[in-house]
């Protein structure tokens, strides 16, 4: 139990090094994970579809659609993890569609604080529509990120790379706080 203990602790204190690196290198974070977890998620669905198109044959339910959806997850899946320039491409992708989501959410939050202005007025409520302005600047500094995210993708990367490398931080920590936590405190 001790050396489970040790190990975790080791293994605690490289996730918290890995995370401040991450923290040093954003972007370079971002494009090195993320077309590896696309490529990943569609391996296991390539596995799931042809695990389940197996179990269908042996009740004669199988069609050839789920075993061609299959082994074409499990080829796009291996390019993805094998290919730079197709994780770059995956990358940059997910970074505008990101930078697309922020602006809609931007949008949908203006849109939120005028309405709670225009109910605050309406009603004379003290808790509702009372900072609507907060909303409506939180949603413009929104925006703004936004475009700019989409005028420059690398923003977007280097985000989601911060967030990737506090992530595994607070795991680390996490990781020793268990192996430091007396086996009766639970």
């Amino acid at each position: 139990m001790k050396f489970v203990k040790v190990l975790s602790i080791i293994l605690g204190i490289l996730m918290i090094a890995s995370g401040l690196y991450c923290l040093t290198v954003p972007a370079l974070t971002f494009l090195g994970i993320g077309g590896y977890v696309v490529g990943a998620a569609m391996l296991l669905d390539a596995i799931s579809r042809i695990h389940a198109w197996w179990q269908y044959r042996k009740s004669g339910d199988a069609d050839g659609w789920m075993l061609a959806g299959g082994i074409l997850s499990c080829i796009f899946g291996l390019v993805l993890i094998v290919d730079a320039a197709a994780q770059l491409s995956v990358d940059v992708f997910i970074a505008y569609m990101v930078g697309i989501w922020i602006l809609i959410r931007a949008c949908i939050t203006i849109i939120r604080a005028f309405r709670a202005r225009k109910f605050h007025k309406t009603f004379e409520t003290n808790f509702i529509g009372k900072n609507w302005w907060i909303r409506a600047l939180i949603g413009v500094l929104m925006c703004v990120f936004a475009v700019l995210s989409l005028m420059n993708p690398s923003m977007i990367m280097a985000a989601i790379g911060t967030f990737i490398g506090l992530g595994i931080i607070v795991a680390g920590c996490e990781t020793i706080t268990i192996a430091l936590t007396p086996k009766d405190a639970y």
